[in-house]
């Protein structure tokens, strides 16, 4: 057979893959996404309202989480006061903060009570002349922190009563170089007890502070004096519950230092 008859050599099939059948889901998330991008699923207007809402609370979560260890700091730090010192330094670093006026309290406390009432009848003259002085500044320490802590009754009426026994305690205390002229006002102290009565009513410290009033205002000035004297080692101070289940521990148990719990 010629050349000319042999029939066409025969060409191999091309192999041909099956064709996908297209992703309905990643086609629709893909259409939707470039939509939004161009404006036509959502307006410009509200996508920017969603932005900005989305921002807003992720800062305002930040902000919370920031502050709730800031906070946190804070009541470790106070509760590892130990010092008159300290606690009035920490207490400049932190004003207008309830652990910067808990710390004012607690010196307070110390300089009326520990410092103060309790070295009355030291036999140091000078230690008396101090422990006077030391009273003097818990008067003045309470009678701004009665306001400072006036949204909060516990407080305030810790504060009163501070303010009391102070006013109480300096009752015949003479002025230096001044024999006629006392540290303490009787008139001053009724007040104030007055204002424990106010306070807290219908507890046994409040009624206690109501008698002894009611008592001082029927005496004359010399009886008032010794009263007062005594008085300002009496007086109940009231034991306070915790201010916050949080707070590391509770600075108002066992009230004024040098006075019964």
């Amino acid at each position: 057979m010629s050349t000319e008859q042999q029939p066409p050599a025969t060409q191999p099939l091309a192999k041909t893959e099956p064709k996908a059948e297209p992703n309905v889901l990643a086609a629709s998330l893909t259409t939707g996404w470039e939509k939004f991008k161009q404006g036509e699923l959502v307006s410009y207007r509200v996508m920017a309202l969603v932005l900005v809402v989305t921002a807003a609370i992720g800062v305002t979560y930040y902000i919370l989480h920031s502050n709730s260890k800031v906070e946190s700091a804070k009541w470790v730090e106070w509760d590892s006061l130990g010092t008159i010192a300290s606690m009035e330094e920490y207490a400049k670093k932190n004003p207008n903060t309830i652990q910067g006026r808990l710390a004012t309290l607690d010196v307070a406390r110390i300089q009326l009570g520990q410092d103060g009432i309790d070295r009355f009848a030291a036999p140091d003259q000078d230690v008396r002349k101090k422990a006077v002085e030391s009273v003097e500044k818990a008067r003045e320490s309470f009678t701004k922190l009665v306001d400072e802590f006036k949204d909060d009754p516990l407080l305030k009426t810790q504060c009163l009563l501070g303010c009391a026994k102070a006013e109480a305690a300096l009752v015949g205390m003479t002025k230096e170089g001044q024999q006629d002229q006392f540290r303490g006002d009787p008139k001053k102290a009724v007040e104030w007890l007055d204002k424990v009565a106010e306070s807290a009513p219908d507890t046994d410290w409040g009624k206690d502070s109501k008698k002894l009033a009611d008592e001082l205002r029927n005496l004359n000035t010399q009886d008032q004096v010794i009263k007062l004297q005594t008085s300002a080692y009496n007086i109940p101070a009231p034991t306070l519950p915790g201010l916050d289940p949080k707070m590391p521990r509770d600075p108002i148990h066992g009230g004024l230092p040098g006075t019964a719990p």
